[in-house]
């Protein structure tokens, strides 16, 4: 038996071979009726399209284009890879092929635009990328694109997908203020920008709301660089008074702090408790182990892909999308 094609499936269901497309590719503008109808007729045929015919039909390629920023922290990159795969389950489910591009802190927008010029596309996913000219002349082409977890202003001009980092340090700050900490500190990184003022308002907002008073001495700005690097912190752990506690934003920075203090011979968390941020699986394993906020780093690539998928649609959609995290309590925060 030939295999069956869309206008087999439109002869089957009696309608038109564009209504068989609207309902494979989950579109409006077909009724309730007609969707089932066709629904039911493809499951009990077992019917799987042709990507070219799709192609054809909807005059789409079906393929995503997916831009990554190339770390030299491979805790960063593990960070990426998780969003990733979120990124790849969905554009499955939606019948979506991935063509990747690595890029670094060399590569100008310029290179990015040929490599997607040169590689057939519906669209682009932007993962931890914010270079302001290319989101500038992707706008002005009028390519489909998403941006995830690229830390740029939450205003509504641009699709976004991204952790909810302000609410993150605020139950952190909070956390720790339950568990009877009144002096606590934040340490977090200079850049990117949009980051540190998330993390820090949401820090600084905890303490107002909790009546405590954010001391500039508990306050450490590390260059992006040296975030894994311990010495960074070495002038903040070597002050002759310090809090109780730190929120850390990112687990990066906590992982620095908890081995700077270790250095000074200052223990976690019987001197000093940490919070932080991210839940990379290297948390669990550190001693002491740390806690931190987490989420499922899957469903930023997931959201960002259906969001895209409704951008190339030109389905309604809502622009800034927010990932909210819960606390994982492990060993480094203790009561007091």
């Amino acid at each position: 038996m030939s295999k069956l094609t869309i206008r087999d499936i439109a002869k089957m269901a009696g309608v038109s071979t564009t209504a068989v497309s609207f309902v494979l590719n989950n579109k409006s503008g077909v009724s309730d009726a007609t969707r089932e109808k066709v629904q039911k007729i493809i499951e009990s045929t077992g019917f799987t399209p042709n990507v070219h015919t799709r192609r054809l039909n909807l005059g789409k390629s079906y393929t995503i284009h997916v831009v990554l920023r190339q770390y030299s922290n491979s805790l960063f990159n593990q960070f990426a890879l998780e969003t990733l795969s979120g990124i790849f389950t969905e554009s499955k489910f939606l019948g979506y092929s991935i063509v990747f591009t690595f890029v670094d802190d060399h590569m100008d927008c310029h290179q990015i635009l040929d490599s997607v010029r040169g590689k057939d596309c519906d669209g682009i996913i932007l993962n931890q990328i914010a270079d302001p000219t290319l989101l500038s002349i992707l706008q002005q082409e009028e390519i489909p694109f998403v941006c995830v977890d690229a830390h740029i202003p939450k205003d509504g001009s641009l699709p976004l997908v991204e952790v909810d980092y302000y609410d993150a340090a605020y139950q952190a700050t909070r956390h720790l203020y339950d568990c009877g900490h009144r002096q606590i500190g934040f340490i977090g990184p200079q850049t990117p920008a949009e980051y540190y003022m998330s993390t820090f308002n949401g820090y600084t907002a905890a303490l107002k709301d909790m009546e405590l008073v954010c001391n500039p001495n508990w306050l450490a700005e590390v260059p992006f660089a040296d975030a894994d690097n311990p010495t960074s912190l070495e002038p903040l752990f070597s002050k002759p008074q310090l809090p109780t506690a730190f929120v850390c934003a990112g687990d990066i920075f906590a992982i620095s702090a908890v081995r700077c203090a270790k250095a000074k011979g200052i223990c976690i968390p019987e001197d000093i408790s940490i919070m932080s941020l991210d839940d990379l699986l290297v948390s669990q394993y550190m001693d002491p182990s740390l806690s931190t906020m987490t989420f499922p780093k899957e469903l930023l690539g997931k959201k960002a892909m259906q969001l895209l998928y409704k951008i190339i649609m030109e389905e309604p959609y809502t622009p800034v999308n927010l990932i909210k995290t819960t606390p994982i309590l492990r060993e480094s925060v203790k009561s007091i």
